[in-house]
């Protein structure tokens, strides 16, 4: 498309007119080739057309920006910020009460993240953790174990999903030419109770 650009006298802002006829009479105007409006910019003075490094780098930047607003939505569709504050005292709580019972805090822990990164599905994980550490199937135990398996499996979902967003980023950032690709977030949130 062409478009004639030129300084507005009275605001100094740089315009662009889709016919010459809309150029104000007393104004020297830039006569361009363009994909869009946006391609022209004032530079040091001198009214020109991007190159194509430029609108690259413009497109990389608003893709990470759309990226970043994705994710979030992403994880809030699921996992809302309430959810995940309460999730912080639920764990302190249940690790407080699992603690006063005399379990080993650190193990649980530590076997909690074993059954998450295997991908073992919830129940089995809590079933598991019952038999290790509930042997007399005492309800409040089960309950608190519960409790922070659900927290674990929740936190993980968000470590996948920032995972995902950083393999995306690096996409975006190697790219050599427009357009960008586009992306969708594909981690599944977990099957809880």
């Amino acid at each position: 498309m062409k478009v004639w650009a030129y300084i507005n006298p009275q605001t100094n802002i740089l315009c662009c007119a889709l016919f010459p006829e809309a150029v104000p009479s007393n104004v020297n105007a830039v006569e361009l080739e363009v994909e869009t409006p946006d391609d022209v910019i004032l530079d040091n003075g001198v009214i020109r057309v991007k190159t194509a490094d430029e609108k690259l780098a413009e497109a990389k930047q608003k893709a990470i920006n759309e990226l970043s607003q994705k994710a979030t939505s992403y994880i809030l569709q699921y996992y809302s910020d309430i959810k995940q504050r309460s999730d912080v005292s639920d764990k302190e709580n249940a690790e407080s009460y699992i603690a006063y019972r005399g379990l080993d805090t650190s193990s649980i822990r530590k076997d909690i993240t074993s059954l998450v990164l295997s991908n073992t599905d919830f129940q089995t994980a809590l079933n598991t953790l019952n038999q290790k550490y509930n042997p007399n199937n005492d309800q409040m135990i089960s309950y608190w174990l519960s409790q922070v398996l659900k927290v674990a499996f929740r936190q993980y979902f968000i470590f996948l999903v920032k995972q995902e967003y950083a393999s995306y980023i690096q996409q975006i950032q190697r790219a050599t030419s427009l357009p960008l690709p586009n992306f969708e977030f594909k981690t599944p949130f977990p099957s809880l109770p």
